[in-house]
């Protein structure tokens, strides 16, 4: 693979998704067909501030949908990935193995 290739593979890569909770959340995401807030919060193992920010970023970007509702007096947010979210996921770890040592 030439270096010209590398850098095309490498500036192909989704930055959006590259982030490792970015990252971790999508993979989530991709298992599950649906997660609560308190789920990503307590497996991912980070603050709600930094958990809303890239659930934000992730939204803003189309890969993930997010459901607000009450029940009862309770509200609960809930998250799953886009069509959108799952192909550029896919296509993340395309570009990687690409660039993976054969």
């Amino acid at each position: 693979m030439s270096v010209r290739q590398i850098h095309q593979i490498h500036n192909n890569i989704n930055r959006v998704v590259h982030e490792p909770v970015r990252l971790a959340i999508l993979k989530i995401l991709s298992a599950a067909k649906e997660v609560d807030f308190n789920f990503l919060l307590t497996t991912l193992g980070v603050t709600k501030g930094n958990l809303a920010t890239h659930i934000n970023t992730l939204e803003a970007a189309g890969l993930i949908e997010v459901k607000k509702e009450f029940r009862g007096k309770i509200p609960r947010t809930s998250y799953k990935i886009t069509r959108t979210g799952r192909h550029q996921f896919q296509k993340y770890w395309e570009n990687l193995k690409e660039l993976a040592p054969e």
